[in-house]
This record gives structure tokens, C-alpha cells and sequence, in this order.
């Protein structure tokens, strides 16, 4: 099948875990275990004072506010609705007084209305719909599922988030078969569950397979029943010895389709969704609008595996985000659990303040986020990393340099394109004549930017061409 590849079974076996990821996805950078998150362990943090609620955390339609200026609210309370498919519900994350609603910054630097929450302190919950329910997941119907993972606020945690729901139950693609009324498009036969991050510096889903999660079967028995596929891969760090609760997931599994497949997870960006399945299965996913399903697989993560698990099981929404903390300039790092909305400042703050002057902050891992400046920028749905990055942590690129053609960015890109043309295009605003060589193929990973001598802002030409052709 174009777009998929094939190795012979027997030369296949041969090879170890290692060399399986070097002949499936040979290009990227390999990082040295040092970069790797020292600490997994779990930080709190006190309740914030404030929240800023942006109205759309995803791709798709904004929601609509239910409250106004002046309401009291508790935590787990609905704020704004879903009017369409590809909309959200909202709710509050702490329990306070509406502040306003008002345009505020994403992470993205994009004015967004968002929903401004005063804290009371109390973190008062609203009522549950239900208690806990002990039932297996086979005897809900699908279509009670996918409206229970919508209802909890779900999103995907790729670089480009969707809704889960829609991105599980696909509205705007034809054929194969119904779920609800609503068509799949391509049969899958294989769940991925990755324990990999999207790059080694993050480290929540690694710290996520090393604990035991109740919800975490309850998970990956719904994505199971929804996506309809027949064989379940665990994905894990070579480097690291797999987690006891997936190898027991393995064991109880008596018709033997779960399998654990260990990667090289120093290899960036093995930890993004194209390049793992590369790795893990040898399908290639056509693009530059190609979607796993495409090639028969549902990818998604621990975290978002044990969301849905909770999300069926207790009906509760997602008010809160665990986040990998890190950096020079941060007093401390590990796993944080924070609640969305909170802005970043506070939560530095509540961790003890700086212990050195940052010289960047970076909302999401250093390789794939967004620097910022603005220390109430908030902490929503799409939020796996905080960094405070020392000067000598960073490499400040200044006034870039004309490419040399060194070939460097080329050696490197995971999907083969030849960036330093394409910034060459990019930064001559001829993003017409980048779309047509591969623009949109990019998967935004910063390889190229990492490597190239020239410091070229590669990556920042690509999003700003890519938002260029795509506006109205």
C-alpha cells in the first residue's frame, strides 16, 4: 500500500529494539540522557488565586459563556456551552466570583475572550452528576462514551489539539462505518498507547507509566470500543524498564493482542505522532494532511488514556493538568499538578519564585513551545511543560545568518522535506512557492532550528507562513 512500510518478517526479528528504530526512523537528533527529566516526582501546589479561562483551548469553534460579570461559581461548574461539534464545554477550575470576560493572550500570543475567575479560597465542587460507577466499560453503548469524553472537555495532546471526541468520531470525513449516527473513516486494527512524551524533556506520560492508575484499563477499554481496533501496543522507553501496571495490562490480556514495543526515546521526535508510528509499526501517515487513522491506527497517550477513563467512570470534568517543570532558573523540577487557568507566574511563584534571573521562559518543552514573556499567560488544556531556561541554557540566534547550504537541516528532518529552502522562501514572504514545496508537510518539531549553524528561526518562519496562508 503507498505510504506504508514493509519489512520481511524474519530480517525484522533479527534486529533489536535499538536498530528497530533506527531503520524505521532514522533522522532526528539523539539527546544524551542528561536532557532527560531527572525527577518524576509529584509537586504540589496551593489552589491559585485567580484563573484566566480561554473559550477555545483546541482547534474548532469557541464556547459560548453561560455566566456573566459577578456570578458566583464552584469548581466543576459549567461556564460556557458547547454549541457545535467542534466546540468544548467549559467549566470553572476554582470555586470564586467572575471577574470579567474579556479578551486575554493564549499561549500562542493570541487575544482570545476568556472567562477571568476570582478564587474564594474554598474550592467548593458542584454536585456530581453520579457517583462513582463500578460497571465494565463493554456495557456502555459508544455513543454514551464519546458523550461522556466530550462532556469532561477532552482534547487531544498532539501539537495541533482537537476536541477527543471529534477526533475519535470524525464529523467531516465519509465512509466505513457508523458510531451514533456519525461515519468512521477508515477501519483501525491497531491502538497505540504511548508512554513516550513529545520530546525528552517533558516527562508526564513517563511518570504516568510508572504508577498505578485505576483508570487507566478503564481508558484503554473505551478507546478500544470506539476506534474498533483489534490489537493494543504499549509504547515505552528503551532506556527505561517497562512499567509494572502495562506489563500486568499485557498479562491479563488472555487473547494476546497487547504487546509491549520499547523505542529509543532520546531520538526526537519519536515522541510525536507520525515519527512513533513509524517507528513502532512501520506505517508511514500520508501528508501533510494525514491523520494516523489513515493508516489504521488510533494513537493517543497515557494521559489522555486515563482522562477518558476517568472521564466514563465518574462523569467529573477536567479542571486540572499535570505539567513537567523545569529549567535552571526554577528553585525545582518534576511533575506538577496544577489547575487550568492558572497563570504561569503564580505557578512558579507557589514552587518558591526563580533562583536565578530566566533568561526564557517557554510555555511546552524547550524543542516544540512557545516562549513568552508575559508572566500571567495562563496554563490550559494544550500545557505539558513549563521551562525557565538559564542564558546558559539557551543559544541566542540574534541577527540570523544566510544559509550555507550545509545540508544539516536536511540530514535531520523526520519527514524529508529541505527546510532551509523553505525558510528561504518563508522569509522572502513567497509562502506560495513554500506551500507548493512541502510547507504543510512540516510537522513543526525543531530540528532543523536545533541544528542549523546559520541560527536560523526556522520553525517561527514556517508558523508564521503557515498562519499567512490560512487566514481569511
Amino acid at each position: 500500500m503507498k505510504g506504508q512500510i514493509f519489512l520481511h518478517p524474519i530480517w525484522y526479528t533479527l534486529l533489536t529494539e535499538e536498530h528497530k528504530t533506527m531503520a524505521l526512523f532514522a533522522k532526528g537528533i539523539p539527546f544524551s540522557k542528561k536532557v532527560m527529566t531527572p525527577k518524576l516526582d509529584p509537586i504540589d501546589t496551593p489552589l491559585p488565586k485567580r484563573v484566566i479561562l480561554p473559550l477555545k483551548q483546541y482547534i474548532g469553534e469557541p464556547s459560548q459563556p453561560v455566566v456573566t460579570k459577578g456570578d458566583k461559581v464552584t469548581t466543576g461548574q459549567l461556564i460556557a456551552a458547547a454549541p457545535t461539534d467542534t466546540s468544548l464545554p467549559l467549566y470553572a477550575t476554582i470555586a470564586g466570583t467572575v471577574k470579567d470576560i474579556t479578551d486575554y493572550n493564549d499561549y500562542k500570543g493570541t487575544p482570545t475572550p476568556s472567562i477571568i475567575i476570582e478564587g474564594d479560597g474554598t474550592d467548593t465542587w458542584i454536585e456530581p452528576p453520579t457517583k462513582k460507577e463500578e460497571k465494565e466499560i463493554s456495557s456502555y453503548a459508544p455513543t454514551e462514551i464519546v458523550k461522556r469524553i466530550h462532556a469532561a472537555g477532552l482534547i487531544t495532546t498532539q501539537l495541533v489539539p482537537v476536541p477527543l471526541a471529534t477526533d475519535l468520531v470524525p464529523i467531516d470525513q465519509p465512509k466505513t462505518h457508523l458510531i451514533g449516527g456519525q461515519r468512521i473513516t477508515k477501519k483501525i486494527d491497531t491502538l497505540v498507547i504511548t508512554a513516550l512524551d513529545r520530546e525528552p524533556f517533558l516527562g508526564v506520560n513517563r511518570y504516568l507509566a510508572g504508577i498505578h492508575n485505576k483508570e487507566l484499563a478503564d481508558g484503554i477499554a473505551a478507546l478500544k470500543m470506539i476506534t474498533g481496533a483489534l490489537y493494543i501496543r504499549f509504547v515505552v522507553d528503551a532506556h527505561y524498564p517497562p512499567a509494572t501496571q502495562l506489563k500486568d495490562l499485557v498479562a491479563a490480556d488472555e487473547e494476546e493482542t497487547t504487546t509491549l514495543i520499547s523505542l529509543n526515546g532520546r531520538r526526537f521526535p519519536i515522541g510525536l505522532a507520525i515519527p512513533v508510528i513509524k517507528a513502532a509499526l512501520g506505517r508511514e501517515v500520508p501528508l501533510p494532511y494525514g491523520h494516523p487513522r489513515d493508516v489504521g491506527v488510533a494513537l493517543y497517550d497515557m494521559t489522555t488514556a486515563i482522562a477518558v477513563g476517568k472521564a466514563v467512570s465518574t462523569q467529573l470534568p477536567q479542571v486540572d493538568s499535570l505539567i513537567t517543570v523545569g529549567g535552571g532558573a526554577m528553585p525545582k523540577g518534576g511533575i506538577v499538578t496544577v489547575r487550568i487557568g492558572t497563570p504561569i507566574g503564580d505557578v512558579i511563584e507557589s514552587l518558591g519564585g526563580f533562583s536565578t534571573p530566566p533568561a526564557k521562559i517557554i510555555i511546552g518543552g524547550p524543542m516544540t513551545g512557545m516562549a513568552h514573556y508575559d508572566l500571567t499567560t495562563p496554563i490550559t488544556k494544550e500545557t505539558d511543560g513549563l521551562f525557565a531556561l538559564t542564558h546558559d541554557e539557551i543559544q541566542l540566534s540574534g541577527d540570523y545568518r544566510q544559509c550555507i547550504n550545509c545540508g544539516l537541516c536536511v540530514k535531520v528532518c523526520p519527514v524529508n522535506l529541505l527546510p532551509g529552502v523553505l525558510s528561504l522562501y518563508c522569509a522572502k514572504d513567497r509562502f506560495d512557492m513554500a506551500e507548493a514545496d512541502g510547507l504543510f508537510q512540516c510537522i513543526e518539531c525543531g530540528c532543523c532550528d536545533y541544528v542549523c549553524p546559520s541560527r536560523r528561526p526556522m520553525v517561527h518562519l514556517f508558523r508564521h507562513a503557515k498562519h499567512q496562508l490560512m487566514a481569511p
